[in-house]
């Protein structure tokens, strides 16, 4: 089995929020101080030389995608530490920055990063070579699920299973077979009463016109070696979520983006049109 290489989509995403600390209107849906450092020197005059490119449509409805799932995950994450959450981990955590700019309520959790070795050590060498510290609390689970599960994975590192737990998984079940989303999920059903999830989902394309940016988003990621491999309609995945004994289940609407986030901007950001996130709790 050969050694797999670091995410290529997963800094896809990161250059998306970069570009939107940069050349989007304040304030910023999501306040990521940390990413446009963590990226290196050169990102800000790559972003800002090619504004064409990511001010074009398919780019503005990906950042706002890929921003909006971060901020709920992150408000979801500061109400669940008020009733008593002691453990966040994230799930296929990419170059996602949340650990490198905790607010106050984030230090008295543990916070568990877990991605595949060869994007942590990708993610480790920028944090370096940026000078960018890692507090005390965060730790690093590099868990390749061709070798094994996350169950194995967790209990291999260490993560007590006894805690509550708060999950953000984005941005990753499209990449996984069904059958690998449910033993994830199977996992996370097994930590204390209490713990919670946010996760991302792709919705079918639609066949026509306005399913052209979600088969877009697919045929490139294809292209770089990263398939969509499942998809679900909201039914679906509320389904499955109960099938593991999740309650709870919450969507986001459009319309409750619009009134949360978006209704002061002037940049002409908008929320996505089929917005695919879900909150469920043990």
């Amino acid at each position: 089995m050969t050694e797999r290489n670091a995410s290529v989509t997963a800094r896809g995403v990161a250059v998306s929020r970069a570009a939107h600390q940069l050349i989007d209107g304040v304030p910023p849906i999501l306040d990521d101080t940390v990413i446009v450092r963590l990226l290196g020197p050169d990102i800000e005059g790559a972003i800002r030389g090619d504004l064409d490119r990511y001010q074009s449509a398919p780019a503005r409805g990906l950042r706002s995608h890929v921003v909006l799932r971060s901020r709920v995950a992150e408000d979801a994450l500061r109400e669940a530490v008020a009733h008593g959450i002691t453990q966040y981990v994230l799930l296929g955590a990419g170059l996602y920055t949340f650990s490198y700019r905790q607010p106050e309520c984030a230090r008295s959790l543990q916070i568990v990063e877990v991605d595949q070795p060869a994007s942590q050590a990708d993610k480790r060498r920028l944090l370096a070579d940026a000078g960018i510290e890692i507090a005390s609390n965060v730790r690093y689970a590099d868990v390749d699920f061709e070798r094994e599960t996350l169950f194995e994975g967790l209990q291999r590192c260490g993560i007590p299973f006894e805690r509550p737990t708060f999950f953000s998984w984005l941005g990753v079940t499209m990449y996984l077979t069904r059958e690998a989303i449910d033993a994830v999920l199977a996992t996370i059903a097994r930590f204390a009463e209490g713990s919670e999830i946010v996760l991302t989902f792709a919705q079918p394309p639609e066949p026509d016109e306005q399913g052209a940016a979600g088969r877009f988003l697919a045929e490139r990621a294809a292209a770089l070696g990263e398939p969509w491999l499942s998809y679900f309609e909201p039914s679906e995945i509320e389904a499955v979520l109960r099938g593991h004994g999740f309650s709870d289940i919450r969507f986001l609407t459009r319309d409750a983006a619009m009134r949360q986030y978006y209704a002061e901007r002037r940049d002409g950001l908008l929320p996505p049109r089929r917005i695919s996130i879900v909150s469920a709790t043990v």
